[in-house]
């Protein structure tokens, strides 16, 4: 029997991982006590902001929100959460947060908006939260700059590639493990630069504003810049132009490490990352290993 058709809604996934090793480390019930305070707390996480719990498979839970602000304060307060109960151990809780919508066939929920959640959900790296652009489209201001392009990736079932979005849920480290921040000087400085010069292997290419994407992978026929190393993807990443900066995004099964001069390296990892100044990129491997092909940039 259904109960609702095309009713707008907010799709909330969120997953326990890294069980599998808890179970082993630390025996079945206390890694099962774990678990289920984690999955408690998603759910009380779920009922605060309005939501609704709609199924429970294995480790991972299925929420809905009428509103994409409740499903995100949701989401943040759960990472928070489960950061608070497994300050031992190395659980994390991957979250996807889709909207738009929906047919509610008895306590079930179908629909894109779920399916475009559930495909964000495994893209999500352990204690992220990652958005559709309908999610962050409809977010109030502050919200808003609480998120951060992540990728672009074509969702299961479309052609069209589209812009995934991480939202934080606290303030990034200094360390270099995710994406650098920068300073609004040093981005600053930068600006006037319209073309990125890049040197490999003797060759000497530059990147011009509008027109990009500047694509780098193992593929002939398709990058603009070929690499042929195992170790990089056949669609590795991307160079964009935006809001007057190249900015690299990294869309490979390996990662990307960028080293700016007289800087520490930086790895990414479906993660983005603006080029100033001048340095090396070295695709799926890092700088110190002898087999890195290393890329030079300069702004």
């Amino acid at each position: 029997m259904i109960f609702s058709r095309g009713k707008q809604k907010s799709i909330l996934f969120a997953d326990v991982s890294g069980s599998s090793a808890l179970y082993k480390s630390v025996g079945n019930e206390k890694a099962k006590s774990i678990i289920d305070e984690i999955l408690n707390s998603l759910v009380f996480s779920t009922k605060k902001y309005e939501g609704r719990v709609i199924k429970t498979i294995g480790d991972e839970i299925m929420t809905c929100f009428d509103k994409p602000e409740n499903a995100c304060r949701a989401a943040m307060e759960m990472q928070q959460a489960s950061e608070k109960i497994d300050r031992e151990h190395t659980l994390g809780v991957r979250i996807g947060i889709g909207h738009g919508k929906t047919i509610e066939e008895g306590h079930d929920l179908f629909g894109e908006a779920v399916n475009d959640a559930a495909f964000v959900t495994g893209i999500a790296k352990a204690s992220q939260i990652l958005l559709t652009e309908s999610v962050v489209k409809n977010l109030p201001p502050e919200l808003y700059m609480a998120t951060q392009a992540f990728d672009q990736v074509a969702i299961k079932g479309s052609t069209a590639h589209s812009t995934i979005h991480r939202l934080f849920w606290k303030p990034q480290s200094g360390g270099f493990s995710e994406t650098q921040v920068f300073s609004a000087q040093d981005v600053s400085n930068h600006l006037d630069s319209s073309s990125l010069s890049l040197i490999f292997e003797g060759q000497n290419l530059k990147v011009e504003a509008g027109n990009e994407p500047f694509i780098i992978g193992r593929h002939q026929q398709q990058s603009s810049l070929q690499v042929d190393s195992e170790l990089v993807s056949r669609d590795h990443c991307h160079i964009v132009f935006r809001r007057g900066k190249f900015v690299l995004i990294d869309h490979s099964t390996n990662g990307t490490y960028i080293k700016p001069d007289e800087a520490q390296e930086i790895y990414l990892r479906r993660e983005e990352l603006p080029l100033l100044g001048s340095g090396t990129i070295s695709l799926g491997i890092s700088h110190d290993s002898p087999k890195a092909k290393l890329i030079r940039f300069e702004c």
